[in-house]
């Protein structure tokens, strides 16, 4: 019986080192984390939006909510709080919906929307962006309302807004048609209107912005833009669409973002990116969580592009081989000295004999 177990103990280690050899030569550290699919990555996040989303992180959040009086947040946590089993004290609960009904009654009144629709900054919520400024901004006039600013600014002899302005003679030449290489003019247009809104609302990091404005050089000619914004020269002609790769892999990622969640939604996500690298996960993202997004990197925040990966199977099984190899190899090295005592007892006891 001794002989068998310690064959059996011999062949089982031959066998996991011959193993841990073999998955080793397939080189499982190459590409040790992969993407997760849409199914893995959607499983991800409402596992750790359960964990996350508790009375104690919720109740605090939507408190000051309220006393901001920010309606898109309480609205948001209201929401949380139904889906994931939060029950509100009677008191917040009431002061909550109380908020969300007076702005209700504020989005009653044409004039507000109208001033909405003039001015992005007017805009006291979600809904207004998306029913009162966005069908706006998205034609001619949202654009020509921006080179409006900028002439009044120039004829005042005050500093122009070169990127608001760069972004909007992008749009209009976008909506004329100018040929961008790399994408469609309906993107361009997409991705340089939402960019050029965000940026009013201050919804973008300065080092997004910086990437923006490095991607519209060359591809927006600003030694010409002073004639757009006077009206003597057509924004066409301030545009070179060859140039426009860079800008359009950004407004590629804009637009995925628009159409996943919406182009209101999208002017309040941008703020969870500071690099073009951050712009593609958070498309990504709306890819799997679609109008659940906003609640998804509310409560996970750069933690939703880390749940976008996983750790292959392969590396997995290779780190527990490379485990178990190292368990066996530490479980040798105690026995030896052990093996060796008991060697030199039985010469002793032979020699004594």
């Amino acid at each position: 019986m001794h002989r068998a177990a310690r064959r059996i103990v011999i062949l089982w280690t031959l066998a996991s080192w011959a193993a841990t050899g073999w998955v080793l030569s397939l080189n499982p550290f190459a590409a040790p984390v992969i993407e997760r699919t849409a199914d893995e990555a959607r499983l991800a996040f409402s596992r750790a939006m359960t964990l996350r989303v508790t009375p104690e992180w919720l109740l605090p959040r939507l408190e000051a909510a309220v006393v901001a009086d920010a309606p898109d947040d309480v609205a948001l946590y209201l929401e949380l709080a139904a889906e994931n089993g939060v029950t509100l004290p009677d008191g917040l609960a009431a002061r909550a919906e109380e908020a969300l009904a007076a702005h209700e009654r504020f989005f009653a009144a044409s004039a507000d929307c109208a001033a909405c629709a003039w001015d992005i900054g007017a805009c006291p919520t979600l809904t207004m962006i998306g029913i009162c400024a966005i069908p706006v901004e998205m034609t001619p006039v949202g654009d020509l309302n921006a080179l409006r600013r900028a002439a009044a600014d120039w004829i005042a002899g005050e500093e122009v807004d070169r990127l608001d302005a760069g972004l909007a003679v992008f749009g209009l030449a976008a909506t004329a048609g100018v040929a961008i290489s790399g994408g469609t003019s309906v993107t361009a247009k997409v991705g340089a209107t939402v960019l050029r809104l965000g940026r009013r609302l201050g919804a973008i990091s300065p080092r997004l912005m910086g990437t923006v404005a490095d991607a519209l050089t060359g591809l927006v000619r600003w030694d010409r833009l002073d004639d757009v914004i006077l009206g003597r020269m057509p924004a066409g002609e301030a545009v070179d669409g060859a140039r426009g790769g860079r800008f359009m892999s950004l407004a590629a990622d804009i637009k995925r973002l628009s159409d996943n969640t919406s182009p209101a939604e999208a002017l309040m996500l941008l703020h969870h990116a500071d690099t073009a690298e951050d712009l593609a996960r958070l498309a990504r993202v709306s890819g799997v969580a679609g109008t659940d997004t906003r609640k998804v990197m509310r409560v996970l925040g750069s933690d939703a592009f880390r749940l976008l990966h996983r750790v292959s199977h392969l590396a997995e099984l290779a780190i527990g081989l490379v485990a178990l190899l190292a368990t066996q190899l530490a479980a040798l090295a105690l026995a030896l000295p052990g093996m060796l005592l008991r060697r030199l007892a039985g010469r002793a006891r032979r020699r004594l004999a």
